[in-house]
């Protein structure tokens, strides 16, 4: 071990005599948060973007500036920005100049294209667009259709053409000239509960939908994160997941600001990296999402595995059984949480005494329950729909914009329904079994996709896997498997099949399987099932029937 031996006991005497400075429910507005830690600690270095630090001071000052800059192009109270840029400085400083005004950012999923794109700026009512010129040629196909936009501000991040795009009836201007105002303070009266993010779901299963969070919301989530998680101002977050996810805006920006920390932003995940840099910035935490934890537990064995910083993983859907082999290999702690947009990290696993596999209990503010198709409760143990209420006032989402039927769908019974199947033992800990529109029916059985593929995605020639139910010949479904190699591997599908054979029931053996060499994904490394799901048997789709293999029952 390195010099990072004592960092446990070290930080539970730091959490033993720290308490976070909490706000009085009138100041739970984000922007005035921002200015008061500034001014309180002024020098302090709140974000690292590369080699560019970035001060509580320096933070807010830009802030005031793109806050003005937004109220000279006419930009008002209520009003949406759309913000498609990388993770950058100065995603942070629209996104809280919106704020400072009561404006509300809406940020876009970088990968879009075409409709979909077309899609977030206009259901949101965008009136302004912050881009950055590497999106301009797809941003430029679909411009004609961009008729609530009054103004586009192109930022320059890369080795791209730096000219302002022209569009009819779109005023086109740099991002320096946003910036290029007063540092003052505005004279805005902005509320807790005023509208501040339009947050689109990821659409993994269909149509993306504009969750809306108020300031207050987002205060409890920034909140909520610092105490799970016990971040001191000792603490220094590490992210590269993007800033148009909730989970870097949730887990990372907000609680580094709220807890007197320091956030290192890196501009997207790599599995290679993510250590080293750890290890550079001295970070003691680091998010992860889907699919990182296998892939990183499958990188190469290091002799410095364990030499690192890194006490806290901080995220959601951890197989079981890699759990705590990540935890001895890399010496750090996972805890796992479980939520939606519409109610972020409603479960969160008790710091001291989490269970593998589970995505924990009920945070505080939150009832969760498992329930049937008719909303009675599930007893311990049965399969459910998981359904959440807050219980504190003005926390949680007040819905989807511009979407009233959807909202009321979403809070049927006056809770919020997630879609999420999964269980709750006897002590209370709850454990996800999947997404119940992507859960298997064969032949009368229901399969799980989720605990199919962690199956599968623990064979050591297995870099990642989507498992997906596709028509079968005699009614409901049969199961595919799309399945990404290690690099340098070669794994034959009977292979695959006689490892799945001893491992899961004879009925969620996968009958197709479609060896590729990458899955479709958005940037927050979600895999896009509803794609595989949608394209069906493939030609590229091995038969496990048609190969003659019997399976033993």
């Amino acid at each position: 071990m390195g010099q990072w031996d004592d960092k446990f006991e070290r930080h539970e005497k730091k959490w033993a005599s720290w308490k976070m400075q909490d706000y009085a429910q009138h100041d739970r507005v984000l922007s005035h948060i921002i200015e008061d830690k500034a001014r309180q600690n002024p020098d302090h270095v709140v974000f690292q973007f590369a080699d560019d630090p970035l001060t509580l001071g320096d933070f807010n000052e830009r802030i005031n500036k793109a806050a003005n800059g937004f109220l000279k192009l006419g930009v008002q109270h209520g009003d949406k920005v759309a913000l498609m840029l990388p993770n950058c400085p100065e995603f942070l400083y629209a996104w809280f100049g919106l704020n400072k005004i009561g404006a509300v950012e809406v940020p876009i999923n970088v990968a879009l294209k075409g409709a979909g794109l077309t899609y977030q700026i206009d259901q949101s009512d965008c009136v302004v667009l912050i881009a950055d010129t590497q999106y301009r040629d797809r941003l430029e196909e679909i411009s004609g259709d961009l008729k609530k936009l009054n103004h586009a501000v192109f930022l320059t991040t890369g080795d791209t053409d730096p000219s302002v795009p022209k569009w009819q009836g779109v005023e086109g201007l740099q991002f320096d000239e946003l910036m290029d105002h007063s540092s003052a303070a505005p004279d805005v009266s902005v509320h807790y509960s005023d509208l501040a993010t339009i947050l689109y779901t990821s659409g993994t299963t269909g149509v993306s939908k504009g969750v809306m969070f108020s300031h207050y919301y987002w205060y409890d989530i920034w909140a909520e994160s610092v105490k799970y998680s016990r971040y001191t101002e000792d603490d220094v977050l590490y992210t590269g997941l993007p800033f148009f996810h909730g989970n870097a805006q949730g887990i990372t920006i907000g609680p580094a600001i709220l807890a007197d920390a320091k956030a290192v932003i890196v501009e997207r995940f790599s599995a290679s990296r993510l250590w080293d840099d750890c290890r550079r910035w001295e970070c003691t935490e680091a998010n992860y999402i889907g699919g990182i934890i296998p892939i990183l537990l499958k990188q190469d064995v290091r002799e410095n595995d364990a030499d690192n910083p890194v006490r806290l993983m901080v995220g959601a859907a951890a197989p079981e059984d890699e759990w705590n082999a990540f935890q001895d290999r890399f010496n750090t702690k996972i805890l796992e949480v479980y939520g939606m947009t519409e109610c972020y990290c409603c479960l969160v696993s008790p710091y001291d005494e989490p269970r593998a596999g589970a995505c924990g209990q009920p945070n505080t503010g939150w009832d969760v329950r498992i329930v049937d198709d008719d909303d009675n409760e599930c007893e311990p143990g049965a399969l459910g729909e998981f359904i959440a209420r807050s219980n504190k006032m003005h926390v949680g989402t007040t819905g989807y914009y511009d979407k009233p039927e959807a909202t009321l769908d979403l809070f049927k019974n006056g809770w919020i329904h997630t879609g999420d199947l999964g269980r709750m033992d006897k002590d209370g800990y709850f454990f996800f079994v999947d997404r119940k529109k992507q859960a298997i029916r064969r032949r009368g059985e229901n399969i799980s996709s989720f605990e199919v593929e962690a199956v599968i995605s623990s064979h050591p020639g297995v870099l990642e896997s989507c498992v997906v139910g596709v028509p079968a010949d005699i009614g409901e479904e049969d199961v595919k498997a799309v399945i990404v190699l290690k690099e340098g591997q070669a794994v034959t599908e009977e292979e695959l099949i006689r490892w799945c054979e001893t491992r899961m029931a004879y009925f969620a053996v996968p009958r197709y399987i479609a060896i590729r060499d990458s899955m479709p994904r958005t940037p927050s490394e979600r895999v896009e099932k509803f794609k595989l799901k949608a394209e069906g048997i493939t030609d590229d789709c091995w038969d496990r029937e048609k190969a003659g293999i019997v399976l033993q029952r």
